[in-house]
């Protein structure tokens, strides 16, 4: 073998393990950043809760800079998650990055803040990405159908669109049942078929432990907000 041959094989096999180890790095920073978009959902976030001139409070994520509206006291959320089907329950408070959007969406329709936040505590843990074995999607766990009569027939996820919707169809369970939440939420999660079939709650027992979640937070969240 010629000096120039060997040299050339030498060449070859040095210019592969450069090619193998620049795929390994971009393979590593690749997994760098879908790991990075992954765990985005789970930030921190600060709420701010002010009272405004006329008395109400004001609880949002962003500071607020106007006269007349006074810092009241701020709170920093950290990710929480329940930890899948098998993860024991824990029925207490939690500090969500989404509380200043479950207050005010939950004000706009006339709707108790604590209610709907405990509601969310048990659809999705505050899981953005949420999405159960039936297939119900995002923080209020909207079923397609369910969306599809609000008009969100996609970006189910966004937190923003997911509450507003989650939050009018309580709304209209509300009124349907002359604002008895324990009506309303059994028909959240059995649908309203369900209520009228038994004309009360139905004897299931998700249903029935589901209410009972949502009921005993719903007192507790009742304190702090």
């Amino acid at each position: 073998m010629s000096r120039v041959t060997a040299k050339y094989k030498k060449l070859k096999r040095l210019t592969a393990i450069t090619a193998i180890t620049m795929h390994l790095r971009i393979f590593t920073i690749t997994i760098t950043i879908l790991s990075s978009l992954m765990l985005a959902d789970t930030s921190t976030a600060t709420v701010y809760v002010y009272v405004t001139p006329d008395g109400s409070k004001l609880i949002t994520d962003s500071r607020v800079r106007k006269k007349g509206f006074k810092l009241e006291r701020s709170y920093n959320t950290k990710p929480y998650r329940s930890g899948g089907a098998r993860a024991p329950y824990y029925a207490k408070p939690v500090k969500s990055k989404y509380d200043a959007l479950i207050v005010n969406m939950a004000l706009k329709y006339d709707l108790e803040p604590s209610f709907i936040k405990a509601v969310v505590h048990v659809e999705s843990a505050f899981d953005q990405n949420a999405v159960s074995r039936a297939g119900a999607m995002g923080l209020m766990q909207l079923m397609p159908a369910t969306a599809a009569i609000y008009q969100l027939k996609q970006d189910h996820f966004n937190p923003n669109r997911n509450v507003e919707v989650g939050v009018q169809h309580i709304k209209d369970l509300m009124e349907r049942y002359n604002s008895d939440k324990r009506l309303s939420l059994a028909a959240y999660n059995a649908g309203a078929g369900a209520v009228s079939k038994y004309n009360g709650i139905p004897p299931y027992a998700e249903t029935q432990n589901y209410v009972k979640k949502v009921m005993s937070l719903y007192n507790l969240y009742k304190k702090e907000i």
